[in-house]
């Protein structure tokens, strides 16, 4: 696939150029702009050409806090002063501290929150999340999944993610998207899956809402139901929140959002606002059912990690972080609702808290509106991922974002796709 190129932007093309000659195509998913990017700070982002771009972003929902954000940096440069920058097999003091605050934190919430279990990125988390659940419960062998979902691209967290599974322990049950699914058809399904199951799985693993499926974000009686079913059949209930950790739904947690309280919940992305790292948080009994060695690995809760965890958490209580969202969602839910009303080719609007998901009509046109977003003016524009599920635009901007910013950006958002025919 020939590189991406810009007009009037020849460092950016030189770059996209070299990136293309020696980065396979496989490295990254593919977004129409491809930007450039040289310099981050706040919630915006410039290219080697100068242009100057509001970020929807948050770099995939991990950049919570901005970019550069001083408290922050400055917190995490103390945290991690003087300790090596891999801590394997070692017990270091921002390990230590991380794992104390989050669990001090979640458990003000759900009582389940006693132990952490470090992991180097979302998909590991979900995957020694799954181990433990396994290792609980060895006679039974059967996992469950809610179709549709994403956890990651490898073993376990591959076997569960999507609509159908090439492991045969595998089950799956429906999740609410666009056609009607009521509480009685959830319960049909999870009588069925009884049935069929017979106290043999070990757990379930959802996600708060469907992401990379296009933003479907359930009624609240769904993950309800969900929770009660595996504390009948005894089956660990494990909740996905690499996306949605830390104020993303408009609660530090996302269970917090839907009124359940899960047996492990993964934390990815906006955990460490920049920083890889993963951690699951959850019953001290779940964790520990893995033996010294069944769940370490090279970088799992490396000091740097740890410290910008401790940072984040800083910034959220300093600067009262979901407060803001609170506000800022309603900011962003009107701006989109204005834009949706606007432009005809925009189908739906579906979010919550601080992450949208835009449905336009078809995949051209939602390429064509991450383009004409970027470049909206001369060197000023709106950075966007290309679509998710062909032809929905995720919209998932910086926490801390003010209503100036994001008034500016829903002009030129409404500028640039005024373009559109």
């Amino acid at each position: 696939m020939a590189a991406i190129l810009h007009d009037n932007e020849p460092k950016g093309n030189a770059l996209r150029v070299l990136a293309d000659r020696y980065i396979p195509r496989g490295q990254s998913t593919r977004t129409p702009t491809q930007a450039a990017v040289v310099r981050a700070k706040g919630c915006r982002l410039w290219t080697a050409d100068g242009r100057k771009l509001i970020d929807f972003t948050s770099g995939v929902l991990v950049s919570n806090l901005g970019y550069a954000h001083s408290l922050f940096e400055k917190r995490l440069k103390a945290y991690r002063r003087g300790v090596p920058r891999n801590g394997y097999n070692m017990v270091t003091e921002p390990m230590v501290e991380a794992s104390r605050r989050l669990v001090v934190s979640m458990a003000r919430r759900n009582p389940n929150a006693q132990q952490v279990l470090w992991a180097a990125s979302g998909s590991e988390g979900v995957q020694k999340a799954m181990w433990c659940a396994m290792h609980l419960h060895p006679e039974k062998p059967l996992l469950i999944a809610t179709r549709g979902g994403f956890h990651g691209k490898k073993g376990l967290a591959a076997d569960v993610t999507g609509e159908t599974s090439p492991n045969p322990n595998v089950r799956f049950i429906s999740f609410p998207l666009d056609a009607p699914f009521t509480e009685k058809d959830c319960e049909r399904e999870l009588a069925a899956l009884s049935a069929e199951c017979g106290g043999r799985a070990a757990l379930l693993i959802t996600e708060p809402y469907l992401g990379a499926r296009g933003s479907y974000h359930p009624p609240k009686w769904y993950h309800a139901m969900l929770q009660e079913w595996c504390r009948a059949e005894n089956a660990v209930f494990i909740f996905d929140e690499v996306q949605s950790c830390f104020g993303r739904t408009g609660n530090m947690y996302a269970f917090e959002t839907y009124g359940v309280r899960p047996d492990l919940v993964v934390l990815g992305k906006g955990l460490a606002n920049g920083e890889p790292g993963a951690a699951v948080v959850g019953r001290a009994d779940v964790l520990g059912a893995l033996d010294y060695g069944e769940g370490s690995d090279t970088y799992s809760a490396t000091p740097g990690t740890c410290a910008a965890v401790c940072a984040a958490l800083d910034v959220f209580r300093e600067e009262r972080v979901v407060d803001h969202v609170k506000k800022a969602s309603k900011w962003l839910r009107g701006g989109l609702a204005r834009l949706q009303k606007r432009f005809p080719f925009i189908r739906a609007v579906r979010g919550e808290g601080m992450v949208y998901g835009l449905e336009m009509t078809d995949a051209e046109t939602a390429n064509r509106c991450v383009l004409e977003a970027y470049r909206a003016r001369e060197k000023k524009g709106v950075h966007f991922l290309g679509p998710l599920a062909q032809k929905v635009l995720r919209v998932s901007p910086p926490l801390v974002m003010d209503r100036e910013e994001m008034d500016e950006a829903f002009a030129l958002l409404a500028e640039a796709w005024a373009r559109i025919g």
